[in-house]
Order: structure tokens, then C-alpha cells, then sequence
């Protein structure tokens, strides 16, 4: 177990400032003061008890790397100057777009070989059909 470097707060067993002052240097942690030490939990404990409505974390292999994908859904709690960030840079959009398209793309396809398999007309009436065909002769190189 690592030693402790908060020699005002052993007597309390505090975890999070045991683990907090692991990872700070020892001259740096003789300098916080008993306040700055309690916002400093606040703080952090703040911000782990956050809950979202969705919260999906997910981890994607590819190749040789893993890749991670996070999407949260919940009510606006940042300042006003935070929210005015440029989230939706050109390469942001080109990415978004790109992906919908991906995702659309495999869904129809996924929901086409789910109706050959299991023998569903969606389109019952030959107008559709032919129009549906002429699009894809028109289409085809």
C-alpha cells in the first residue's frame, strides 16, 4: 500500500485524499491547505455521482487498437460561456454524417435480409416493386 503523504488527514482514512495525494508530488501536497483540500473532494465527488439518463460506454477493437465510444443524454447543467464551445467543427460534422450514413446503410441492409429470410413482401403492390426496380437499373454502372 502506498504510503500516505497527507500527514494532516492519516487520523481521518479519508481514501479518495490517500489516493488523491499518491499521485502528486510530496512538496505540492504539504502546500494544500485543510479548505482547499475539502473543496478539492467536493469537487471530485461531485463529479463521479453524476448520473446521465443514457450513459453507453462501449469498446471497439480494431486491428490492433481499441477504440472508445461514449454517448450520454442528460439535462444542460454547464455554464453558459461553456456551452458556447465549438463542438461542431467541419471535421466533427464530415464524422457524424458519415457514420449515420454507415449506420443507415447497415440497418436497411440488415432489415432486407431479415425479410428474404424470412419470406416478408414489404412492398406488396407492382407499382412499387417496378419503381423500386427502375431505380435500381438506373443506378447500376
Amino acid at each position: 500500500m502506498p504510503r500516505n503523504r497527507l500527514t494532516k488527514y492519516s487520523s481521518k482514512n479519508d481514501t479518495f485524499l490517500q489516493q488523491f495525494s499518491v499521485r502528486i508530488p510530496p512538496q505540492v501536497v504539504a502546500t494544500f491547505t485543510d479548505a482547499q483540500l475539502t473543496e478539492l473532494q467536493k469537487v471530485f465527488r461531485e463529479r463521479v455521482n453524476k448520473r446521465h439518463a443514457v450513459d453507453i460506454r462501449l469498446s471497439i477493437p480494431f486491428i490492433k487498437k481499441r477504440f472508445y465510444l461514449v454517448f450520454l443524454l442528460g439535462k444542460e447543467k454547464r455554464l453558459k460561456q461553456n456551452r458556447k464551445a465549438p463542438i461542431f467543427t467541419p471535421v466533427n460534422n464530415i464524422f457524424l454524417i458519415g457514420s449515420c450514413l454507415v449506420l443507415i446503410t447497415f440497418l436497411l441492409g440488415a432489415l432486407y435480409i431479415i425479410e428474404m429470410v424470412l419470406g416478408i413482401n414489404t412492398f406488396p403492390k407492382k407499382e412499387i416493386q417496378e419503381f423500386v426496380k427502375y431505380l435500381m437499373d438506373s443506378f447500376s454502372i
